[in-house]
């Protein structure tokens, strides 16, 4: 049994087996771990289980239950059970998606050095998606996102690997990309989803999360949007000339036609200008933006079924001294 104390986050609901799947979860966290907490997150929009929650809180021990405000993203959820969780190493796992005998692997892994544990499987993708994968993958690794690919939500941390990740906040479209940039090492693990299981990712689906994940974390697009002003200014400048030069060189133009154009030029050049400049500002502004909470809780449940009253999460002797004693034992 494993001296360690782990938190599961569940960030994905199964509407027909949840409390079995529940029970099994803890059957088997009981027989590996010395310490553990099913950490349940539930907001508005998602699966409700606010009634059942009931019955699992009064049979089984070590579950908290957690219900927000409002209806928020699977990556503001995801933080919300980041946040909230009290273990030394912490899972977000999906009951309907997810080997439950995978859970000691991971730990295993985040025990070993890796701080940030990704799990990775098959994944079923669109021939569109495929083709735009390569340009998109370029572009999100250029603002700092690099999650391994194909990845399917199941994570490991360890404790200074969350302290890291939540400490700023702004989790809205941003979480993975915090992930990220940690500063920790960050490995893959593959498995297979439980039989029967698939994730399918589409063009427009995949189109979306990149969109989402560029704009919210990077100032990029504005500044490639001020370029293309920019451009456009210099573009216009070239149109101007030109129209100036057939004028001069031609005698059968048609009259007003060479004063429009310019006029039109000039306009031009001075909007695409002043769009560029105002981009600029605007991008300074998202980046001293003032922070906000992206949840709210509304009330925290947990199981009201006694624990072990002779079990400690508390050790008399330093886990250092024991190493000190050993490796001198070594030496001599």
């Amino acid at each position: 049994m494993d001296n360690c104390f782990v938190s599961v986050v569940i960030n994905g609901f199964c509407l027909n087996d949840f409390e079995s799947k529940v029970f099994q979860l803890h059957q088997y966290l009981q027989g590996r771990f010395s310490d553990f907490e099913i950490l349940i997150i539930d907001s508005p929009g998602k699966v409700d289980i606010d009634i059942n929650i009931h019955r699992l809180l009064v049979a089984v021990s070590s579950i908290r239950y957690i219900r927000l405000t409002t209806d928020v993203d699977h990556d503001v959820l995801v933080a919300a059970g980041l946040e909230n969780s009290i273990g030394d190493f912490v899972l977000c796992f999906d009951l309907g998606r997810d080997p439950i005998f995978k859970i000691h692997d991971f730990v295993k892994s985040c025990r070993s050095g890796d701080d940030i544990v990704v799990g990775t499987a098959e994944v079923s993708t669109s021939f569109a998606y495929r083709c735009i994968r390569p340009l998109v993958t370029s572009i999100l690794k250029d603002i700092g996102y690099g999650i391994p690919r194909n990845a399917t939500g199941l994570l490991c941390f360890s404790r200074r690997a969350i302290n890291s990740i939540t400490e700023s906040g702004r989790f809205h479209h941003k979480l993975y990309v915090k992930i990220s940039q940690s500063g920790y090492k960050i490995s893959k693990h593959e498995y297979k989803l439980v039989e029967g299981k698939k994730i399918e990712k589409s063009f427009s689906k995949g189109f979306k999360e990149s969109f989402q994940y560029l704009v919210f974390n990077s100032t990029k697009p504005l500044r490639w949007m001020s370029v293309v002003g920019l451009s456009a200014s210099i573009i216009s400048l070239f149109v101007a000339s030109y129209s100036l030069i057939i004028n001069l060189f031609k005698n059968n133009v048609v009259a007003g036609w060479t004063t429009t154009i310019i006029f039109l030029s000039v306009m031009f050049i001075f909007l695409f200008t002043i769009m560029a400049f105002f981009g600029e500002y605007i991008a300074r502004l998202l980046d001293d933006r003032s922070e906000h909470k992206d949840y709210s809780i509304v009330y925290e449940k947990n199981s009201s079924v006694m624990l072990n009253e002779n079990r400690f999460n508390v050790l008399f002797d330093s886990v250092e001294s024991e190493v000190n004693l050993v490796q001198t034992g070594r030496k001599s």
